[in-house]
């Protein structure tokens, strides 16, 4: 087995292979003859590795040397030698001719070429001056060519500035700047400069027309994209936002200004002579026929002709929605930018804070405008100020009540028309303020006017009666009272209630709802008023026609006033009806229509009509219990009588029976016109007598027995025949005067008493039955 030799952990001698390989590996890596050194050294080959990577080495170097300069020669060494001996032949014949002439080999050739030269310039000049002159028209047509668009770009513009074809100048100028903006050359920078003041007109131009207002928004954007594309300084669209904001505020005080003028010229202020009709407020004259309006008197027909102020409300408030959602939404794409870049803050908070001022602005002057034209106790500004918002004739605002529900549709619109358009809710608050402002006035100016138009009922009065067992003798006035209530209601429902999202009803208000009651106190008894008036002492009881008394233009033909003690009976009949039936139907209306506190303003109008109804009793039974209790004591004298003679009783005296037929007049009277207030007016006349006959019996110093019987049966006649109206008032009085009888100590006979009380009660038994009829109690 061989012996296994490790070359790799110590060096080895050459010594231990055989010698013919130390010897083929030395030669083949030492070709330079550097072998003899390694042989004659043995330690140089430390290990067999080193060996191996010289192998590598030496094998590497072979092929260089077989691939290099060498191997090329010896390839190509026939050429080599050939070029050699050609080189070595001419070097021989130029220096023969070198020594054959006696200068220099090139100065003849160069002789030579320059007359050639000399006479080819001459042969050839005109053709080569006509080519250089071709050369360069080629050039300049070749410029031209090149260039065609910036030399034509002038009258380009102006070409497609007339048909309007501005996005195509936009394009052409842009690509025209990139490209010529930093030319040197002088005629590009000619062009050019022609082309920028044709663009600089083009702006001014376009910059005029977008501040020219009216404009339409889409006509306004296209302007501004124009001016933006030809990168106009400054910032044109908030120009366009500024202008349009002062031309709608001009547009605003120019129709004020004309319709003031108008008001002035027109003597628009003229008092309504008649009432206008709740159907009919707000009618334009275009809406009253030609031969109508013909045929009335020219006090008449003003009532329909629209008011200056109303027209001016109209007229402001279609300029407004016309144009200001316009203006909202080119600001609003102004702000989002769609308008251009020329302004770097147009997404500033700042930016979106001055268009909101812009629309703030505009929509101030158009309510302020309002208010001092319909409201100008809610207008705080300076006076002169509201000089310039206002301007009005001093008038009498009552004049336009009628046409003030038509003034809240109009604002209504405006609100609804801008929080259509997507308004913020800072700018339409502020019509939102005003609107609820108008209906708050417009409710307070038609309750003030109905109450007024309710006290004046009076005029209106027919006197013809609508008799009825329940309610008595009535006149249409009632009726009229609640129909004139019902309409202005009925008008006030579109008012009071809201109208769209926004609104709120009119009785949310806390101040409201402090003042609404009183309102409505004020309107419901106003007629209070009204009946009180017929019961005036120095109304005419003759029967005068009312013409007389209320003027011509008021007066009803041929109608007959009452004597007063009738029209007494004939207003409570009415007030009582008005409690009764009127104002409860009233009150059932106000709370449909969402009044607050309906129950005490019933409480409130029942106690004036209680009061009035009271007033109206004390008046009837002072007038008609007067003449009754002052012929009492003369009757009861009358033929010189004297309680103290001696006589036989056989009759009820004649002052009771007068007492009595008196009764039956004023019960049939009462029961006739106002039946349910026969028993408290019969109660205080018998009161009122009972007294009286109290105070007389009183004054008697002595009674016969023959007058203790007489008095006693005029006494217990009249009590008998009066017992349906006996009240605690009258019983005591008649307790009294039969105590003054008995202080003689003597009474009556009371079968004789009895046998002629009875007489009486048959002797008047027709004039008694009246007394005995059950009567009719006032409802309440």
């Amino acid at each position: 087995m061989k012996q296994r030799i490790d070359v790799s952990r110590k060096p080895i001698s050459w010594t231990c292979f055989p010698m013919e390989l130390v010897i083929y590996i030395i030669v083949i890596l030492s070709q330079d003859g550097s072998y003899w050194k390694i042989i004659k050294e043995p330690g140089t080959l430390s290990c067999f590795d080193d060996l191996k990577a010289g192998l590598t080495h030496l094998q590497r170097k072979e092929v260089q040397k077989l691939e290099g300069p060498e191997s090329f020669v010896k390839e190509n060494l026939d050429s080599f030698t050939e070029c050699l001996t050609t080189l070595q032949s001419l070097q021989g014949m130029i220096l023969s001719d070198q020594k054959a002439s006696a200068g220099n080999l090139t100065d003849n050739t160069e002789t030579y070429i320059s007359d050639a030269l000399s006479k080819a310039v001459d042969l050839f000049q005109d053709v080569l001056k006509r080519r250089e002159k071709a050369d360069t028209t080629r050039n300049a047509l070749n410029v031209l060519q090149r260039f065609k668009f910036l030399f034509s770009l002038p009258g380009s513009i102006e070409k497609n500035i007339q048909k309007g074809d501005i996005e195509i100048v936009i394009n052409d100028f842009i690509r025209a700047k990139s490209l010529f903006e930093d030319s040197q050359v002088n005629i590009f920078k000619n062009v050019y400069g022609d082309v920028k003041q044709k663009i600089l007109d083009l702006r001014q131009k376009l910059l005029h027309k977008v501040l020219q207002m009216p404009g339409t928004l889409e006509e306004q954007k296209k302007l501004l994209g124009y001016l933006n594309g030809l990168e106009t300084s400054g910032n044109p669209a908030w120009q366009c936002l500024s202008r349009y904001q002062d031309w709608i505020i001009s547009a605003l005080y120019n129709c004020k200004n004309n319709h003031v003028k108008l008001e002035q010229q027109s003597g628009d202020d003229q008092p309504e002579l008649v009432r206008t009709t709740y159907s009919t407020p707000g009618m334009p004259a275009s809406a009253t026929p030609v031969s109508v309006a013909s045929n009335m008197e020219p006090s008449v027909t003003l009532r329909y002709l629209t008011p200056q102020r109303v027209l001016f409300l109209e007229e402001m408030t279609e300029i407004l929605l016309e144009h200001l959602p316009d203006m909202n939404k080119l600001g609003q794409a102004y702000l989002a930018g769609e308008l251009g870049k020329t302004v770097p803050f147009v997404q500033n908070k700042e930016s979106s804070q001055e268009f909101s001022l812009l629309l703030q602005n505009v929509l101030e002057v158009y309510c302020r405008m309002l208010r001092v034209a319909f409201l100008p106790g809610t207008v705080k500004v300076p006076a002169r100020e509201q000089t310039e918002l206002g301007g009005w004739q001093e008038t009498r605002l009552e004049a336009y009540t009628d046409w003030l529900p038509h003034c809240v549709r109009c604002v209504r619109s405006c609100y609804s028309s801008l929080r259509g358009i997507d308004m913020s809710e800072q700018h339409s608050a502020i019509v939102q303020q005003l609107a609820s402002d108008v209906r708050t006035h417009c409710m307070v100016a038609l309750f003030l006017k109905a109450a007024e138009e309710v006290k004046e009922l009076h005029l209106q009065e027919s006197w013809l009666l609508d008799v009825d067992d329940g309610t008595g003798a009535t006149t249409t006035l009632p009726q009229q009272y609640e129909n004139i209530v019902l309409e202005c209601l009925q008008i006030l429902q579109d008012v009071l209630s809201p109208s769209g999202p926004g609104e709120q009803m009119i009785f949310a208000s806390k101040a409201l709802q402090k003042d609404v009651p009183a309102l409505c106190i004020n309107l419901l008894q106003a007629f209070a008023l009204a009946l009180q008036r017929h019961t005036s002492k120095n109304t005419d009881i003759t029967g005068h026609k009312l013409s007389s008394q209320i003027g011509e233009s008021h007066a009803l033909p041929n109608i007959e006033v009452p004597p007063l003690d009738k029209r007494l009976l004939i207003v409570l009949a009415n007030c009582n009806l008005c409690m009764t039936a009127v104002l409860p139907r009233l009150i059932e209306n106000f709370e449909k229509h969402g009044f607050p506190d309906t129950q005490g303003i019933q409480q409130a109008v029942l106690r004036k009509f209680k009061e009035l109804e009271n007033k109206l009793c004390d008046m009837y039974v002072e007038r008609k219990s007067d003449p009754i209790v002052g012929a009492i004591e003369q009757n009861m004298y009358l033929g010189h009588f004297s309680w103290s003679e001696s006589y036989r009783p056989t009759e009820v005296r004649g002052y009771i029976k007068e007492v009595l037929f008196r009764m039956v007049a004023v019960h049939a009277e009462v029961y006739s016109s106002s039946s349910m207030y026969t028993v408290p007016i019969m109660t205080r006349i018998l009161e009122a007598v009972a007294s009286e006959l109290a105070r007389l019996f009183s004054c008697v110093t002595k009674f016969s027995d023959a007058g203790v019987l007489q008095a006693s049966l005029d006494l217990t006649g009249l009590q008998d025949a009066m017992v349906a109206y006996s009240s605690s008032i009258s019983q005591r009085s008649f307790k009294e005067a039969f105590d003054c009888i008995a202080k003689n100590k003597s009474l009556p006979d009371e079968n004789a008493l009895e046998e002629l009380v009875s007489k009486f009660k048959k002797s008047m038994k027709l004039q008694l039955t009246c007394f005995h009829v059950d009567p009719i109690k006032p409802s309440r």
